[in-house]
């Protein structure tokens, strides 16, 4: 196992279960309004950015501004529990990633990350977000939720104890399909105090999450990147 230099923060893959992410100090999450920070910026190459405050629905702005579980909040939106459809659980080498991907999530150049696409569904089997999240190496607790296939990331960090802030790194619009124009979505990173664990990108259901902006929106599918 490659450790990294003593001035540099931890990787994920230096935690130990019998010491994780949860004996860590708490971490203060960043205020939804405060996205420029001493970490990186990120943003998915399929997301237009937009402020939070730029749409119309309290409740979309709500999902985006939140540096809290999106999983909660789509379970009090909805009125029962969240299931997860797992899409493809694939790894892929650090080399091949973005850079500010690779700087947010702390990756050598060896490296390879685990990268998980799932929908998450209410409990009339209406898909509500389709995610995409990206882990570092990490120890056997944090690969087995990365890799879980019955349960939201977000609530099984809770049920096993595990520590974490959210950190969010970008709001705007994506595409939810090919056939659509583009809707709410959101970037966040989840640490465990200077420890990342995992990037996170989330995009809602326009059907679900209104996507109406103050304004004239941008519109046109072809300002995203393919």
């Amino acid at each position: 196992m490659t450790h990294s230099p003593p001035a540099s923060p931890p990787p994920a893959h230096a935690l130990r279960d019998a010491g994780g992410p949860q004996d860590a100090p708490a971490d203060h999450a960043t205020p939804p309004h405060r996205l420029h920070t001493s970490s990186p910026a990120y943003r998915p190459a399929g997301l237009l950015p937009v402020p939070a405050s730029s749409f119309t629905s309290a409740i979309t702005r709500m999902l985006l501004a939140s540096d809290g579980s999106t999983t909660l909040l789509l379970e009090a939106l909805t009125g029962g529990p969240i299931s997860v459809h797992l899409q493809s659980l694939t790894d892929q080498p650090a080399a091949g990633m973005p850079a500010d991907v690779r700087a947010l999530l702390q990756l050598t150049s060896d490296a390879t990350v685990t990268i998980r696409r799932s929908l998450l569904h209410d409990h009339h089997d209406t898909p509500l977000s389709r995610n995409e999240v990206i882990t570092p190496p990490s120890t056997p607790l944090l690969q087995r939720i990365a890799t879980d296939p019955a349960h939201p990331l977000g609530l099984n960090l809770i049920a096993h104890d595990i520590d974490h802030s959210r950190h969010l790194r970008c709001t705007g619009l994506a595409r939810w399909s090919a056939n659509q124009r583009e809707t709410a979505s959101k970037a966040y990173l989840i640490r465990a105090a200077a420890i990342p664990l995992m990037l996170v990108w989330e995009t809602f259901n326009p059907a679900v999450v209104p996507r109406g902006l103050h304004g004239p929106a941008s519109h046109p599918a072809t300002r995203f990147a393919s």
